[in-house]
């Protein structure tokens, strides 16, 4: 009974002749919780007569109870017992990861019996595809794309709020004449490996603008700034280098080739007026050489001449 699953047919069977403690099969075995929040494992044993049940940790075969007496400095821990003593809940608070693994729950019967549940405890958290902050022009398509992916258990569902107000698709009339044409706010939510939820808003107005935000059941929401301008922002144009079309990453690289180059000029024009009013003192500090002697016609130069001698230049 304890190593397989019986079919509902044979278990209603178990259960009315079966004279020794068993255990029920229709209880979750596969259990996930997120980080912070209680997990409850129950463990069902019908005719359970004078036996009693321990909860065993797989990882380090740690007995965590017996019976409702809890053997761990854990605190977190508690054995919950009902009424007609049939459930025996082990009870985890504020999960954490290292949680995560298999528990036995054991009947203390000759031999023992036991049967395994496995512990999920996630740490889901909801990413919104892109910038955090989005510019678009007005009269676009806004698509925003949420994501969670932590394993193949219920994920529950997402909302999607701009700023405290839930964001709720158009519902038209099946007669409206304007079913034609799609909604401009959609919702599209679906599970691949992922569960994945798409907000799309058709002809954004400047109304549009705001605060999304991607709040899933059973993870951490997270958020994303919308801006729809009416034309050309500057802002748009420096957070577009790094998260728009090739069209914008284009456009900002040529702004910065401009940019560097008057860069350059500029640098080249201080320089030269720097070596010119460098240059100017030294100039006009200079002494005027003594001018070379010259021969006169028949005449010749006599660098020194003694003293006494004629002052005449000619011999």
């Amino acid at each position: 009974v304890a190593n397989h699953l019986p079919a509902p047919q044979e278990n209603r069977i178990i259960k009315k002749f079966s004279p020794h403690p068993y255990f029920d099969f229709d209880v979750p075995r596969n259990i996930t919780t997120r980080v912070g929040q209680t997990a409850f494992i129950n463990c069902r044993v019908e005719q359970m007569g004078d036996k009693s049940v321990s909860w065993i940790r797989k990882r380090d075969l740690h007995i965590l109870s017996a019976g409702t007496a809890v053997y761990t400095s854990d605190e977190r821990f508690q054995v919950i017992r009902s009424d007609k003593a049939e459930n025996w809940t082990l009870q985890i608070k504020f999960a954490q990861q290292r949680d995560s693994g298999i528990y036995e729950c054991q009947v203390n019967t000759e031999p023992k019996m036991s049967m395994a549940f496995r512990l999920n405890v996630v740490e889901a958290k909801a990413i919104i595809l892109g910038p955090t902050d989005l510019y678009v022009k007005m009269g676009s398509v806004v698509t925003l794309t949420c994501i969670i992916s932590q394993g193949p258990h219920d994920l529950g569902t997402i909302y999607w709020y701009r700023g405290s107000n839930l964001v709720q698709p158009i519902e038209l009339h099946p007669n409206d004449p304007s079913l034609a044409y799609p909604h401009r706010i959609s919702v599209e939510l679906k599970w691949t490996e992922a569960l994945t939820s798409r907000l799309k808003i058709l002809d954004a107005k400047l109304s549009d603008s705001g605060n999304y935000t991607c709040l899933p059941t059973s993870a951490e929401g997270t958020s994303v700034m919308v801006h729809v301008i009416n034309g050309e922002h500057p802002a748009a144009m420096q957070r577009g280098c790094a998260t728009t079309a090739n069209k914008d990453q284009h456009r900002c690289v040529q702004l910065l080739t401009v940019t560097m180059l008057m860069v350059v000029m500029l640098t080249l024009v201080w320089h030269r007026t720097d070596l010119n009013t460098t240059v100017r003192p030294r100039a006009m500090g200079f002494q005027s050489p003594r001018p070379t002697p010259r021969a006169f016609a028949g005449c010749k130069v006599i660098a020194d001449r003694p003293a006494g001698t004629s002052s005449s230049p000619c011999a």
